[in-house]
């Protein structure tokens, strides 16, 4: 295609273009015909492409506009860098850890002083505030895709509908 995954040149495309209340298709969809040669149905792609990172929870949608949502996803007691939804300058480090990795950070929480204990605390909730917001988002993007599938039941009930009042018509006027 342009030698690139679509996805990463969404995701390029928006930080590149650094615009704080999130770029919108037009603005994406501009920088990346400058910069790559994409083809011919590349509007329809974008299109599908946006609607499928907004889903997977990688982008956020808001007022037409697509930001890279914060991302704590971690593997293997890995940490990865997210960014806060009230901060993006702040860098929190979310990590999932080991039954090990565990009961050693409680032993030295016993050890902390007041001030240690606090700044544990905030981080903590620093974390907690970054999953529930992607929690939020998920259940978002459940619901948007949950009301995406009715309305795709209900247009098929009506096309089914259309073709049995057809066949009927047709029965009755073979039948005269």
């Amino acid at each position: 295609m342009f030698g690139r995954r679509l996805d990463d040149l969404i995701l390029e495309a928006i930080k590149k273009l650094k615009e704080s209340s999130g770029s919108n298709k037009t603005a994406i969809a501009s920088y990346i015909e400058e910069q790559y040669w994409p083809p011919a149905d590349f509007q329809r792609l974008l299109s599908t492409k946006l609607k499928a990172l907004v889903a997977t929870g990688k982008l956020m949608k808001s007022n037409q506009k697509y930001r890279i949502a914060p991302s704590s996803v971690s593997l293997g007691g890995r940490s990865t860098k997210v960014h806060s939804t009230e901060d993006d300058k702040q860098n929190i480090c979310i990590r999932q850890l080991t039954k090990p990795q565990v009961d050693a950070e409680l032993d030295m929480m016993t050890h902390m002083n007041k001030e240690e204990a606090a700044a544990f605390a905030a981080k903590a909730v620093a974390e907690a505030e970054v999953a529930n917001a992607e929690a939020e988002e998920a259940a978002r993007a459940a619901e948007a895709a949950e009301a995406e599938a009715e309305a795709a039941k209900a247009f098929l009930d009506a096309v089914m509908l259309t073709v049995q009042n057809k066949n009927a018509a047709s029965a009755i006027l073979r039948a005269c």
